[in-house]
Order: C-alpha cells, then sequence, then structure tokens
C-alpha cells in the first residue's frame, strides 16, 4: 500500500501556478490604463480594480495549453438602475475595442485576446447600489433580452471565502492541492466546450465535502498529509451527493443522475446547472473512473505501478519513479522533501 507521497508533491510543484504571467500582466496594466483614459467624461469614469478568479483565490494551474488568461473585475462607482448592462460594457469596449483585432463582449465579461492566444477577461460590476449590493453585466449584443441583466454578484467575498478556508495553514494547503489536482484532472479528461465541469463547480464540491487526511504525532504535534486519500474522500463524497431525476426522453420517462452544488457566498447559484443530463452521466463515469484508479493505486504495494495508474488519471505531469535497477520491486520509501521543495508543498 502506497501514498505516492513524493510524486504528488512533484505533481504539484509542477502544475501550480505560483504568480501571474509576467507578459499578461503587462497587457492586463495597458488595458486600465487605455479604459482610464478613454472612459468618457460623466458619472461612470470612476472604477476600482481588483484581480478575480484561481489566481486570486490561491488554486490556480498551469494551463496545458499555455493559454494563460487574467481575470480582472472593474468595480464601477454605478447603479444598476441608471444603466443597462450592456451600456456598462459598451463603455469599456468603446475605450479598447481597437487595442487588438479581437475584442469581443462576451455574456460574462469583454474579452481582448491576442494573437498568440493568451486573454485578458473583463468583469464589469455595478457597484454603488441603494441595496448596497454588488451586480456583475450580464449579456452581449446577440443575447436574447431575458439573457442581459444585472445579476448579482460577491466576487470579493468568494476570493476571501475561497483563500481563506479552514483554519489551519496546513489544512488549507491540503484543500488547495486536492482543488489543483482536480483541476488538471478535469483539463486532461475532458474536451473544451464539451460539457466540462468548471473549475468554481469542482472548487466548490471540495469545498464543501472534502476530510482533510492527515496524521499527527501525539508527542510532536508533527503533521503528515496524505493527499492520495485525500482524493480519494472527496471524489467518494462528490459521488455519494448525485441524485436522480426523472427526465423524458424520447417520449419515455428514464432515471439520469444529476449532481448539484452551491457557490458557497450569496447569492449561492447552483454551478451545475448547465450541464445537460447526458454530460452529467459522462461526468459521472468520469468520476468512477478516477475513484476506481485512485483506489487501485492505493493498493499497489510498489510505487512506480501506482504512479503509472495516476499518471492514466492526471496526464504526464504526473511523475513515475524508475523500478530499481535489480528490476525487483520494493515498497514505496519515505521521502522527506527538501526545506525549498517544502516550501512549495502548498
Amino acid at each position: 500500500m502506497v501514498l505516492c507521497k513524493t510524486q504528488f508533491n512533484e505533481f504539484h510543484n509542477k502544475i501550480r501556478l505560483k504568480e501571474e504571467n509576467e507578459l499578461l500582466k503587462s497587457k492586463r496594466d495597458i488595458i486600465i490604463k487605455r479604459i482610464k483614459e478613454h472612459m468618457p467624461e460623466g458619472n461612470y469614469k470612476s472604477f476600482e480594480i481588483f484581480n478575480q478568479g484561481s489566481y486570486a483565490m490561491h488554486t490556480g494551474i498551469k494551463p496545458i495549453d499555455d493559454d494563460y488568461d487574467i481575470d480582472v473585475g472593474l468595480y464601477f462607482d454605478m447603479s444598476k438602475d441608471d444603466i443597462t448592462p450592456l451600456e456598462a460594457k459598451q463603455l469599456v469596449f468603446d475605450a479598447i475595442g481597437d487595442h487588438t483585432n479581437n475584442v469581443k463582449i462576451k455574456k460574462p465579461c469583454v474579452t481582448v485576446t491576442y494573437s498568440a492566444g493568451y486573454h485578458v477577461d473583463i468583469a464589469i460590476y455595478a457597484a454603488s447600489n441603494s441595496d448596497g449590493k454588488t451586480y456583475l453585466a450580464k449579456g452581449k449584443p446577440t443575447s436574447n433580452e431575458d439573457d442581459i441583466f444585472w445579476d448579482l454578484s460577491n466576487p470579493k467575498d468568494l476570493i476571501k471565502e475561497i483563500r481563506d478556508h479552514l483554519s489551519d495553514v496546513d489544512d488549507r494547503k491540503q484543500f488547495r492541492r486536492i482543488v489543483r489536482y482536480l483541476k488538471r484532472w478535469k483539463d486532461e479528461k475532458f474536451t473544451k466546450g464539451n460539457g466540462m465541469p468548471t473549475g468554481i463547480a469542482l472548487t466548490s464540491c471540495i469545498y464543501h465535502w472534502l476530510c482533510i487526511q492527515k496524521d499527527v504525532d501525539p508527542f510532536t504535534g508533527a503533521k503528515s498529509y496524505r493527499d492520495l486519500d485525500a482524493l480519494i474522500n472527496v471524489v467518494d463524497q462528490i459521488l455519494s451527493r448525485f441524485t436522480y431525476d426523472f427526465v423524458e426522453i424520447d417520449g419515455e420517462y428514464v432515471s439520469m443522475p444529476r449532481l448539484y452544488v452551491n457557490l458557497p457566498v450569496e447569492p449561492w447559484p447552483e454551478l451545475f446547472e448547465k450541464m445537460t443530463y447526458k454530460q452529467m452521466t459522462t461526468f459521472k463515469k468520469k468520476l468512477e473512473n478516477l475513484l476506481e484508479a485512485l483506489k487501485e493505486a492505493r493498493g499497489k504495494s510498489d510505487p512506480t505501478d501506482a504512479a503509472e495508474i495516476l499518471q492514466q488519471q492526471f496526464g504526464n505531469d504526473f511523475p513515475v519513479p524508475p523500478r530499481p535497477a535489480t528490476g525487483k520491486r520494493s515498497a514505496a520509501k519515505a521521502v522527506i522533501p527538501s526545506s525549498e521543495s517544502a516550501k512549495e508543498w502548498e
């Protein structure tokens, strides 16, 4: 029985997004400067800038295809009662529309895409409302009227809730590692735009259902974390939360699986609502395959055998240790990471 602690440590160091992409940071700063300089005079010129998304929540991973992006939020000193969502987005679009050949108003944001493929997503918020709440501009020019609206949103509260989740700092680090592992699994096992669960949906599942897995020395208080067991625990918990709905298909009612999870801050939206029942069935099957592989790896006596199984789920960045030169298989040996590598174990 092995835990592959050394391999998970190395894997995490490979996929963890330690800092924002420097090129994108410079592009973001240029975009913000242009918005400030080209925003028309009037009631809507003042805004606050903040980073949002997985990097801000400390759960970011390196993209497999190097398609880096940066999520930027603009808190405008405006009321949703004084301007429509599309008008608010148009203000930003008009300020940066000629910055590249590919600037688009999308449903949740305004996106600036560069020729190399990376992009900056700019979310526009109305932050000065009579109810004291913040609203996100939703909709694009081709949207139906019902799809253009101000959506109650709490991005700053969400960032704080995810970033500060769990009181024990080391428990929090395991939480972040598990989020990163499952986000990389998602990227390996799903095709973009084809029923892929969102990163925030998986993060919320882990937020709600992960039970930290660790050993604590009763004499010294030293903690040793078992990430493989934590993965088994949370995937098992996710699968146990699936329910079954009766759905009409080709004139017949059939039982189909469904998973519901809510964002952990107001307005607590259900994060899998856009997935079809067919996509949800595929998602469940892939989770079942993952759980089976995790348990199979856990039951191996040789770390190479276990790592080969795990690599099939998490991709080539998951390392497989070489077998001993003698060809004999041996049980995994505990490896104490260097002080430098230990710093990255978060």
